[in-house]
């Protein structure tokens, strides 16, 4: 068994709704992540998105991710049944490392983190038992996911996003940004990044209303982006005002870095700046009478660079770990005739707190040069691991594989009635 996997050709196709909206960004991070986070050197992925009689479609978290490594984790399932082999060896012989070229040719050359978040991941799983009752079945899955932190290829580029940093009166400072605060700490780890660059206490820094009257244009909130990109703006202002005292405002501007080559052309290069990694182990009960799936627990390992707040960090994880599972197991959208038949939290189920499993997280530092203190983009990342995960688990449980999600009940009872 090889190093490499020898060939890869994938196709995708993409379901964009009548209108075109964000179906060409979804369209290309789904392209791009579809190898997954595997060397191989013979690599072929054509991509397309079409137009159907259905509401626009827009982008969900992971922006096309998700789905795409959906599909290549569970290959990697599949040809280690068929080999007879652990998935976990596959993953280990064939995942990307240091010096290792990715799909579109992008060498990896820092903080690339795959063997370091199987390791935690498995070093924190829980102990696993079978279940004792005849109708239920336990099983456990494991996935490998890799997520580009910013803007595709020249996006970042393109957009040139700025910030400032004003000393408002002695001793007191403010970060104008656009980046807004939707529950992610982006108020939070901003000030931290500006006052520990300032050298002043956390209370001496305020954030600018994200107002276009008053600050300058950071880009968008989106593509795992804020921490990183924007961070690294604030950090950047903020050292340079501290050392130049006289000065009452300093703005940045995003320049791309000379070792970032991508051609729009080709779409060959560097497509990101750097990647994010996970791990995530998800334990499931699967009762054959009724079909229902039961997550109990879900662990999840995750390179983000450098944690400026850990703490919200762990919850940034943890929420796109439960939103996983939701996609994973119940939300189900069910159209007719080109319209929704569940438009509603009614009738489209979403996980509470008693559908949410046991959630474990392992951060893992492996710091990116190009990002705040060393801080990586994982907004996106814990999206795209666990509904591989629960789907092999399903399979360890019971015997019998699901191609798609949710899992709902009918699934897994028509799949194993079909075994």
């Amino acid at each position: 068994m090889g190093r490499l996997v020898v060939a890869q050709d994938i196709e995708i196709a993409l379901d964009g709704g009548a209108y075109c909206t964000l179906t060409p960004v979804v369209l290309s991070r789904a392209a791009i992540h579809a190898a997954g986070p595997y060397a191989c050197p013979n690599v072929r992925i054509r991509a397309r998105a079409v137009a159907t009689n259905t509401p626009p479609n827009g982008a969900f978290r992971g922006f096309g991710a998700p789905q795409s490594l959906f599909a290549a984790e569970l290959m990697v399932e599949h040809v280690a049944e068929r080999l007879g082999v652990p998935s976990l060896d596959l993953r280990r012989k064939w995942m990307l490392r240091v010096g290792d070229t990715t799909a579109t040719g992008q060498k990896l050359t820092e903080s690339v983190s795959s063997e370091l978040v199987i390791d935690a991941a498995l070093k924190a799983a829980p102990p696993f038992h079978r279940s004792n009752v005849p109708s239920v079945h336990r099983g456990r899955g494991l996935s490998l996911v890799f997520h580009g932190s910013g803007f595709t290829g020249s996006g970042e580029k393109k957009l040139s996003g700025k910030v400032a940093v004003e000393r408002t009166k002695p001793g007191e400072f403010t970060i104008l940004t656009a980046s807004t605060e939707i529950g992610q700490g982006t108020k939070t780890i901003f000030s931290q990044i500006a006052a520990d660059a300032l050298g002043v206490p956390l209370e001496q820094v305020t954030l600018a209303p994200q107002d276009t009257s008053l600050v300058p244009d950071s880009g968008p909130t989106v593509a795992s982006r804020t921490a990183m990109i924007v961070g690294r703006l604030i950090h950047e202002a903020a050292v340079e005002l501290r050392e130049h005292p006289l000065s009452g405002r300093v703005e940045k501007t995003y320049v791309q870095p000379d070792s970032v080559h991508w051609d729009d052309q080709t779409y060959r290069g560097d497509a990101y700046p750097v990647y994010g990694w996970a791990c995530t182990i998800a334990d499931v009960e699967v009762d054959t009478a009724t079909g229902e799936v039961r997550v109990t627990d879900v662990v999840t390992a995750v390179d983000c660079g450098k944690a400026i707040h850990p703490v919200m960090a762990e919850g940034q994880i943890e929420g796109g770990a439960l939103q996983a599972v939701g996609w994973a197991t119940i939300e189900e959208i069910k159209t007719q005739d080109g319209r929704y038949l569940n438009d509603r939290l009614a009738t489209y189920i979403i996980p509470t707190a008693l559908d949410a499993p046991r959630l474990k997280t392992i951060l893992v530092e492996n710091p990116y040069s190009g990002g705040p203190f060393g801080a990586k983009g994982i907004g996106e990342l814990p999206m795209d691991g666990p509904a591989p995960a629960i789907i092999a688990a399903i399979h360890d449980a019971t015997g019998v594989w699901l191609d798609e999600v949710p899992a709902t009940p009918e699934k897994v009872l028509e799949a194993c009635a079909s075994s």
